[in-house]
């Protein structure tokens, strides 16, 4: 199964997603497809929002099975990088919501 942790606090956010999703075959897996897509698709936006001075990535740790993000925003960006939080975790929901043996959310 893979968990996701997700926070907000003052102006950090954190992501943990861990876990392999054990739906089907590696390869096969249309679960982790699913949460690798959105997560990475996040991961890149944010690694863009670094390089334009939007953000600070505090922890940015990805290996197998293993994703952790916590990002600091500024005043200046705190509306768009909240959007895109936002939008991951609707994405993840989506996938707990069709496949809630597979993965959780808290």
């Amino acid at each position: 199964m893979t968990t996701v942790c997700h926070r907000e606090y003052y102006d950090k956010l954190l992501l943990i997603v861990e876990g392999h999703s054990g739906y089907g075959k590696t390869g096969e897996d249309i679960v982790c497809a699913g949460i690798s897509a959105v997560t990475y698709a996040f991961v890149n936006c944010m690694l863009d929002e670094e390089d334009s001075g939007n953000i600070r990535l505090i922890r940015n740790i990805i290996r197998d099975g293993y994703i952790c993000l916590e990002i600091e925003f500024f005043d200046y960006s705190m509306e768009r990088i909240k959007g895109m939080f936002d939008a991951c975790i609707t994405g993840l929901l989506m996938l707990e919501e069709s496949y809630p043996q597979y993965i959780t959310l808290g």
